[in-house]
């Protein structure tokens, strides 16, 4: 009997081969394949993050400058708060794309795929070209952690 299940990293296709290795023997060989679950959301999570560090920065900076105008009206307030839009929609996912091998991995991926929207519909408001990459990343981490869903065999 071969069976080659040793050390086979997650989320790679695990092959178990059933049958005897003697090439003069006729026997049945069958094939089995399990399925794994993918470290893709979190490593995309990752990339995004990294990818929307220098947006996040822009963001709290206008955040700062728009609440320290010295006019003080309304206004100000309103527009540092939408300054910080796409810094939280980035930390959310960022958040979620942890939790894209859990049980509850589709309800993370949802949130996941509405937050990445937000994102990328802020940052194409601000001009934000890493921004929007990080949204299109964070957006493939909640396709793929919806995409995790599938049941193991034993």
């Amino acid at each position: 009997m071969v069976c080659l299940t040793n050390n086979i990293p997650r989320g790679s296709h695990l092959w178990t081969f059933e049958g005897t290795s003697n090439p003069k023997v006729k026997g049945k060989t069958k094939m089995s394949e399990q399925k794994t679950k993918s470290n893709a959301p979190w490593i995309l999570g990752v990339v995004g993050f990294c990818l929307s560090i220098p947006q996040i920065f822009c963001s709290i900076l206008c955040a700062a400058a728009d609440a320290s105008h010295p006019t003080g009206t309304d206004a100000d307030g309103a527009l540092a708060a939408y300054a910080m839009l796409p810094v939280i929609t980035t930390f959310v996912c960022f958040i979620l794309s942890f939790f894209g091998k859990s049980k509850a991995s589709t309800a993370t991926g949802v949130l996941m795929i509405l937050c990445a929207l937000a994102d990328i519909a802020f940052c194409c408001m601000n001009i934000s070209a890493l921004g929007i990459a990080a949204g299109v990343c964070f957006f493939c981490a909640g396709i793929s952690s919806i995409c995790n869903t599938k049941k193991l065999k034993a």
